[in-house]
């Protein structure tokens, strides 16, 4: 396995390759590495195991970021699997500027609670903000968002709609009707039943199921209005 990295200075690009010798990957079936639950051997006496998710992390990831990721493969010779991501020279000397128009940024050290009973799910939400200076609390159902948001202030609350015992909508009236400190914090619908959600009235935004990184990160920054600028364009 051999790995290169490369910064391109013209482009402000930096690249990362990985190159195996391992059994490559049949043309037919390489629309399938990049998707959720996919595999490329799905047989039962497959050799390898795994979910199918990671690579769609991984592509989920570059993309929130601003780039692209892909790879070329060979039947019998291997592979080469890369991504590209924005990497502007920084001159250490001047002062931080603004992120640039378009590109999606979370505040250092914001506080984020994700309530879904699907540890798939919230797997996802963690490694969508692993490259963010963000400090994630997850619970599992209603009751336990009820509790974490009487407990300790948020920014943000990520709810699924469909949770056992107190279900996503009653969880959100419960923060917002009694005295804690998150009454009045954006709570976001984390689920694919729009009508739904915007039926209850309690939510100030949807995060979309099957979830992608750009969504889960437009919908947060909107959230938290960072940067200032509204990002409906990117919505």
């Amino acid at each position: 396995v051999r790995v290169d990295a490369i910064f391109e200075p013209l482009g402000g690009f930096l690249s990362f390759a990985v190159t195996d010798t391992g059994p490559g990957v049949p043309e037919d079936r390489a629309d399938q590495l990049f998707q959720r639950f996919s595999q490329v051997d799905a047989s039962s006496t497959r050799k390898h195991g795994g979910t199918g998710l990671g690579l769609a992390i991984c592509k989920g990831l570059a993309e929130a970021m601003g780039g692209d990721i892909g790879a070329q493969s060979k039947v019998g010779e291997g592979s080469c699997f890369w991504f590209t991501i924005p990497a502007p020279e920084l001159d250490v000397a001047a002062p931080i500027a603004a992120p640039p128009q378009g590109q999606i940024m979370l505040p250092a050290g914001c506080r984020i609670l994700v309530a879904d009973d699907n540890r798939i799910n919230r797997d996802l939400v963690r490694a969508m903000l692993s490259p963010f200076d963000v400090e994630l609390t997850e619970v599992v159902d209603g009751l336990g968002a009820v509790a974490a948001a009487n407990a300790a202030p948020f920014d943000v609350i990520l709810m699924d709609l469909r949770m056992p015992g107190l279900d996503g909508a009653g969880a959100a009236r419960c923060i917002r009707t009694e005295d804690g400190p998150n009454a009045t914090i954006p709570i976001l619908a984390f689920s694919a039943d729009v009508d739904q959600a915007q039926a209850t009235g309690l939510f100030d935004g949807m995060v979309g199921k099957p979830l992608t990184g750009v969504n889960l990160l437009t919908a947060i920054a909107k959230a938290m209005a960072w940067p200032e600028d509204p990002l409906d364009d990117a919505a």
